[in-house]
């Protein structure tokens, strides 16, 4: 945590002196507009930590108040400074044209009127964005395998991922996605992890929106990543309350045609913890009938378990979040969201999530 703190704080505190920067050289705040310029800006910086903090205190209105505003301002501030990077760099390079040609230095763009041109895209993209995060909407594959007899009846999985039930998406978020898992009428439900985001929030009362829906064959889930942040034994009664099988390095047979496989997120390593993480153990060595899926919250995938399971379902990239962040999440995760097709007649579906951002 320590480190996470220090590369967090001189990351993201550079972020804002950048923005702090821009904004002096545009306006040349001074006395009290300054002064409530710099508190504003250190708020927003320490804002994730202190939404955790009173989170976990049970101040759950001012947390859920600051979360709004300080995740807000995360996607204001990324927006801000990439315009004003590549602001930088046009009076950059058309500083060094003017050294052999004078005239173009007419081209440059003057440091306020490119803030405001800045601060207005933004407000326009946010204003998008929020638009977008409050669509659901649903994305239908088709996955054939040669080892399901060729009578057999098409199965129908529904999955969701990464749905993040905490301060920010709640009960509304939670019945409108059930609502639409339930009118696809599918044959089983699975969570590939990150369904909650912070326990503390009390969230109990969700459960039963989720409990009361039981598919022909069950419900299955998989740890993500915010399962261990948020603490992992809370999070796995959740789960359960909600009437998910949670499959930690374990598989299980599902009626004649179909093995559903899961395993947990590596974050529980960097927490001290011991995560059940070893897929090729529990598939099939040589699976000869039926489906079997994989349940695995990040897109990687194992070699040796290619060939072993039929389609492998993930989440955690949300399709890189948020430009142009997503860049370095691509870095990260190749497969970023979609159907692919691996070797040995396996697949990979990532989802982009159901949740915040």
């Amino acid at each position: 945590m320590s480190k996470f703190l220090i590369v967090y704080l001189l990351v993201y505190g550079g972020m804002h002196a950048y923005f702090l920067g821009k904004s002096w050289l545009a306006f040349r705040p001074r006395g009290g507009a300054l002064v409530l310029l710099v508190l504003f800006l250190t708020l927003m910086l320490v804002g994730p930590i202190l939404v955790r903090i009173m989170e976990r205190a049970g101040l759950h209105l001012p947390a859920t108040a600051l979360a709004y505003v300080a995740y807000v301002w995360m996607a204001v501030l990324l927006w801000h400074i990439s315009l004003g990077l590549v602001q930088d760099l046009w009076n950059g390079l058309i500083s060094l044209t003017g050294l052999m040609a004078p005239g173009a230095r007419s081209l440059l763009i003057p440091v306020r009127t490119g803030f405001i041109t800045a601060s207005v895209i933004v407000v326009v993209a946010c204003l998008w964005g929020v638009v977008e995060a409050s669509r659901i909407r649903t994305e239908v594959i088709n996955v054939t395998s040669a080892r399901m007899p060729a009578d057999a009846k098409p199965i129908r999985i529904a999955q969701i991922s990464d749905v993040h039930l905490g301060l920010i998406e709640g009960r509304r978020r939670l019945k409108e996605i059930m609502r639409i898992v339930e009118d696809s009428s599918p044959d089983m439900l699975v969570s590939t992890g990150d369904l909650v985001d912070g326990l503390s929030f009390h969230l109990d009362h969700l459960s039963d929106l989720i409990s009361g829906y039981e598919p022909p064959l069950g419900k299955f889930a998989v740890a993500g990543n915010h399962e261990f942040y948020a603490g992992l034994k809370g999070s796995l009664d959740f789960h359960r309350r909600a009437g998910f099988r949670v499959l930690r390095g374990e598989s299980v047979r599902v009626g004649d045609l179909v093995t559903v496989a899961g395993v947990d997120d590596p974050a529980g390593i960097r927490m001290g913890l011991d995560p059940a993480l070893a897929e090729e153990p529990i598939l099939p060595d040589a699976p000869d009938r039926g489906l079997t899926i994989l349940l695995k919250h990040r897109p990687q995938i194992e070699t040796g378990s290619l060939g072993r399971f039929d389609i492998q379902l993930s989440g955690h990239t949300h399709k890189g979040q948020i430009f142009p962040f997503g860049f370095l999440v691509k870095l990260e995760y190749p497969l970023l969201a979609g159907l692919f097709g691996l070797e040995q007649g396996s697949n990979l579906y990532v989802s982009r999530g159901t949740g915040t951002w």
